[in-house]
């Protein structure tokens, strides 16, 4: 599977190639980023050591969005855990799983602050669901939903190891990292991407990174248009329905023709007739006459009202756990919102 998303392909066509791929290990020069309001410097390897920040997020987080916005703040290209150790110097953070995936960053000796991205469970686990599901049948990353019948199973054989995953993560960094030292902000997904508070908490995100030794970010009046361009693209681009992905990414599908006649049999409550009988070449549907007319946005995957309730509890124990450290109000603020929100799900009633 490729490591580079539908996103980063169209957004550096979009922005004058300004924004780094995480295939792009050298980082070579680039144009200016035109921004219709603002212009960020080009992307490039700075003149001078930096130790770069770790930029810890859970799988399906939203971390790819936020590994361009750092660039796009500071002029420094972002790094990941495959492609780049920490005493390299050269980028501006570097993005890790860890421990929620059991490989840390190489190198780090120096490297002694962290923005921690959290993302509620209850969306998170689906995005990395779909990522498993790209990762098994070779779509590239970040452009197909998981089918329905996949998150089901998956969700019901990982859900519990999942979620005590997405916890330990949380732990780890909030436990190993002072916030009241500069050594630690947390940020949230969900006020990322919010019109309201997505703004400030891009500044927030700024102030971090320009706290560190060597490292110059945009001026804050410029801070709003930055996080527009970047998150708000982010926003209306990425993952498609399978059936639309099929349908549409003819390159894909001449290349994976025997793939994509499995998927279809596989998922054929998902499919549009329409897109099998292209793929079939036929004036019939050959599989399944009553394949779905579902277009249109994804609907919201589903827990069980008992995984729900658990995703609660979890939550819940963790943020009374922070409850008692009164430097820790950002984060009981974000796991409030979670558990306001899980609790919501609950009322609408779970579905699967």
């Amino acid at each position: 599977s490729s490591l580079m998303e539908d996103f980063s392909s169209s957004l550096r066509r979009e922005l004058s190639k300004g924004l780094t791929t995480e295939e792009d290990p050298q980082h070579n020069n680039r144009g200016l980023i035109a921004y219709e309001e603002c212009t960020v410097e080009s992307i490039n390897p700075p003149d001078h050591p930096i130790v770069p920040v770790f930029a810890a997020s859970y799988p399906g987080s939203g971390s790819q969005m936020t590994h361009y916005l750092y660039e796009a703040l500071t002029g420094v290209p972002a790094g990941i855990i495959k492609l780049t150790r920490g005493d390299d110097h050269q980028v501006i953070s570097i993005k890790t799983h860890y421990p929620a995936q059991t490989t840390n960053v190489k190198g780090a000796e120096e490297m002694d602050r962290v923005i921690l991205q959290l993302r509620n469970p209850l969306n998170a686990l689906p995005s990395f669901a779909s990522f498993r599901f790209e990762v098994q049948n070779g779509f590239p990353d970040h452009t197909v939903y998981a089918p329905d019948k996949f998150w089901i199973e998956w969700r019901d054989k990982n859900f519990d190891k999942a979620l005590e995953d997405w916890v330990n993560h949380l732990e780890y960094w909030v436990d190993n990292y002072d916030n009241t030292q500069d050594k630690r902000i947390v940020i949230s997904y969900e006020n990322l991407i919010n019109e309201e508070t997505g703004p400030e908490e891009t500044e927030h995100i700024a102030q971090f990174l320009g706290n560190g030794k060597g490292v110059t970010t945009v001026s804050p009046e410029i801070i709003p248009c930055v996080w527009d361009k970047v998150v708000n693209y982010e926003k209306n681009t990425g993952r498609k329905l399978l059936a639309d992905f099929v349908a549409h990414d003819n390159e894909w599908a001449e290349k994976n023709g025997d793939k994509a006649r499995s998927l279809i049999k596989t998922y054929y409550e998902e499919i549009d007739g329409a897109v099998a009988r292209k793929l079939f070449h036929c004036c019939d549907d050959p599989l399944h006459p009553l394949a779905s007319h579902r277009k249109g946005a994804h609907a919201p995957y589903t827990f069980t009202e008992q995984q729900l309730q658990t995703m609660i509890n979890e939550l819940t124990m963790i943020k009374e756990r922070y409850m008692s450290k009164s430097t820790e109000d950002h984060l009981e603020r974000i796991l409030t919102q979670y558990v306001e929100e899980v609790e919501e799900q609950m009322k609408e009633g779970a579905r699967g």
